[in-house]
């Protein structure tokens, strides 16, 4: 697995990933209304949002997914895949954030669809949470994981 810098040239094809996984990955866990909330991208906004946060992570030089961190009180980062990937390439990726910040706590507000994920790779649920999108009502997960030295 390698994850690199995120490059300004990244933004389009990060767009179709983020697209993908929501309106194909998601689509089990949520309604036609919220995936149409959801799967909106403001390509200035993410622009800025994903600059010097955002990591992409593949084989070779093309993404296959992403994950984006910033840190106020802890490490947060969301993790985005598109299509159906190998077993284990979320795990993959969220393995390879922690072994970056070892001694953190770091947090995600991880979907219905992802928190399976992120339970199996060691975070647990502190707050269920309903949150507002575009006219839509969503619930995600606040979880958190300690991160051990290594």
């Amino acid at each position: 697995m390698h994850i690199r810098a995120y490059r300004d040239s990244d933004l389009p094809l990060l767009c179709q990933i983020f697209l993908r996984a929501v309106r194909e990955t998601a689509s089990r866990d949520y309604t036609p209304g919220q995936i149409a909330a959801w799967a909106q991208v403001d390509e200035t906004r993410w622009r800025q949002k994903l600059a010097g946060l955002n990591r992409p992570g593949g084989r070779g030089q093309q993404p296959a997914g992403w994950l984006y961190h910033r840190h106020r009180d802890a490490y947060r980062f969301a993790v985005r895949l598109a299509g159906s990937r190998p077993p284990g390439y979320r795990g993959a990726l969220i393995e390879a954030l922690c072994a970056q910040y070892p001694a953190q706590i770091l947090t995600v507000d991880a979907s219905i669809t992802a928190k399976p994920c992120f339970t199996a790779h060691g975070f647990k649920v502190v707050a269920e949470q309903r949150v507002a999108a575009r006219g839509e009502w969503f619930i995600n997960y606040r979880m958190e994981k300690r991160v051990a030295l290594r």
